[in-house]
């Protein structure tokens, strides 16, 4: 019985600290992890540079489409990285004017769409990742990568 309340307390103080975080994608921005931004490009058969990485041999890369991909995807994650650390910045500072009562119509506005545009190029940084790392490939090696990845046209409506 103890040892089931230790769990449940910190599973309920994990669970707080990952909804108190700000932004809630917090973790995600200072890793320049993906988070869903390509989407529309992987589904559309422009493939990632760190999947092409991670399936290197599957798809006979060569050592010049390697060395390609490889500056595609560290160019990408040094730019999300500061992309990233900017929104999160204003994001704290939106938050601690909030906490301290410092906040008005216009710096909430401000704020918003300085994240919004940061937001913008940071989606945009990874499609245009995805968009050279497909210029790298052959025709042939972007059919295996959809079928090892198993992507699909979206469905339209």
């Amino acid at each position: 019985m103890k040892r089931l309340t230790c769990i449940l307390i910190f599973s309920f103080c994990i669970f707080h600290i990952a909804l108190s975080q700000v932004p809630p994608d917090r973790d995600g921005l200072l890793n320049a992890e993906g988070m869903g931004q390509a989407r529309v490009a992987e589904l559309n058969g422009y493939p990632g540079a760190k999947h092409v990485l991670e399936l290197a041999k599957e798809l006979s890369l060569t050592e010049g489409q390697k060395k390609s991909v490889r500056e595609i995807y560290e160019e990408m994650r040094t730019r999300v990285k500061e992309l990233g650390k900017r929104i999160i910045d204003i994001e704290e500072e939106m938050n601690d004017a909030f906490k301290d009562g410092l906040v008005s119509a216009k710096s909430i506005s401000d704020d918003a769409e300085q994240v919004g545009k940061l937001r913008g190029r940071l989606r945009a940084v990874h499609l245009v990742a995805h968009l050279r790392t497909k210029n790298v490939l052959t025709t042939k090696q972007i059919e295996l990568y959809k079928k090892l990845r198993k992507t699909e046209q979206p469905v339209k409506k």
